[in-house]
């Protein structure tokens, strides 16, 4: 996931464990959505979905990547180029798997994103387009250390090639085209999809939907371990009818962020959202682990990350094969249930209160919040400006407890 508190070299030089600023508000929004608790697990822990997750996720972590920086980023594309072509995929650029970054000397590639696809059946439809994605790159070695990234983003690229196979063993292909696409530079100012975007192999007012997920492996902050967040429901309300249906009976917790209470784009969706294509953004949040050498295969909880895999895979497939999908709308929609979030996050984090070494003031402020999230929830409706006063305290509590 891209680190924004800095510039786009530093941030390649100076990985940080500590959240940052710009993580705050995603964790910030985290208080803010929509929340849906599933029931208990029906699907089994230890499948061929897993194994083939785990499988992935050990390999681009693994010291042969080298962090997928450099040579590691090479060998890495390598073997995503090879999966591609083991699913049975189609290539997505001018019949090539890769599109080559220019450097900002002519001549020089500074990264290479990847994509493959399925062509849709329809003939109505099989112009219009599904985007899956996920950035492959990480932080690299530095001062030799190696720091792996195992959730930031190897999860999400499983996941990305699971929804691949998904389609492709389907037996009747989608109505809609579907592309897979995997990034490069994503911790280098969002290069890669700002290239794409600029430069897309699709025209982008074909795209129904993009969806990427950063980080859909671990828990945010530590604590919030059933839980996965969404942004961009909020451009288009009606994708929330097919993200219930995909976590109906699952056991993770799905809740919605408003990308507006975000100041800066967190990831790839972030050059999508500037051109207005509706998005899906899937993640855990940021963990202690972030942007850490700990951020090791052997951390990550796999069967958390299979669930959000199952479904990314089964909102992708509705979009897919729809007869309509959700337009873009400019005008957000911000439900009340974001403040039974806020109550719920609150009790959670005040619940770990000795873990995350809470100050008298931040728990105090907390226990405020948490008041007035329960007030509006009593009366039934939350007004704008009762809304931007629970978005503001939590970014005060989440600044005073890192």
């Amino acid at each position: 996931m891209h680190d924004g508190r800095i510039g786009a070299r530093e941030a390649a030089a100076r990985p940080r464990r500590r959240l940052s600023p710009l993580s705050i508000r995603l964790a910030a929004t985290v208080l803010l959505l929509t929340a849906t608790s599933a029931a208990p697990a029906q699907e089994p822990a230890h499948d061929a979905d897993r194994q083939r997750i785990e499988a992935v996720v050990g390999r681009l972590a693994s010291p042969a990547m080298q962090g997928r920086r450099g040579e590691g980023a090479e060998k890495a594309a390598a073997y995503l180029v090879d999966e591609f072509r083991r699913i049975g995929l189609e290539p997505l650029f001018d019949g090539k798997f890769t599109q080559p970054i220019p450097g900002k000397e002519p001549g020089t590639v500074q990264g290479t994103n990847l994509g493959a696809m399925i062509r849709g059946a329809d003939p109505k439809l099989k112009d219009d387009w599904v985007i899956v994605a996920a950035h492959y790159d990480h932080l690299g070695v530095r001062r030799g250390v190696l720091y792996p990234g195992a959730d930031d983003n190897a999860t999400g690229v499983a996941m990305m090639l699971e929804a691949a196979r998904a389609f492709a063993s389907a037996g009747a292909p989608p109505r809609r085209s579907v592309a897979f696409i995997g990034f490069d530079l994503e911790e280098i100012g969002l290069f890669g999809s700002r290239y794409l975007v600029a430069h897309p192999p699709m025209p982008l007012e074909r795209v129904a939907l993009f969806i990427t997920a950063d980080m859909i492996g671990r828990a945010m902050m530590g604590v919030c371990k059933q839980q996965v967040f969404v942004l961009g429901t909020e451009h288009a309300p009606g994708l929330r009818a097919w993200i219930d249906e995909a976590a109906r009976d699952r056991p993770v917790r799905v809740s919605l962020l408003g990308s507006d209470v975000l100041i800066l784009n967190r990831s790839d969706y972030g050059p999508f959202r500037t051109r207005q294509v509706p998005y899906l953004f899937f993640s855990t949040g940021e963990n202690p682990c972030y942007h850490s050498p700990d951020d090791r295969p052997e951390t990550i909880d796999y069967a958390k990350a299979t669930v959000i895999t199952r479904i990314i895979r089964d909102v992708a497939r509705s979009a897919a094969d729809a007869a309509e999908t959700p337009r873009w709308n400019p005008n957000p929609d911000n439900p009340l249930a974001e403040a039974a979030t806020i109550r719920d996050v609150l009790k959670e984090l005040l619940g770990n209160e000795r873990p995350l070494k809470l100050s008298g003031a931040a728990a105090y402020l907390m226990r405020s919040t948490l008041g007035d999230a329960e007030a509006i929830l009593g009366r039934g409706a939350m007004t704008p400006a009762e809304r931007a006063r629970l978005i503001q305290s939590t970014r005060v509590i989440l600044l005073m407890i890192q």
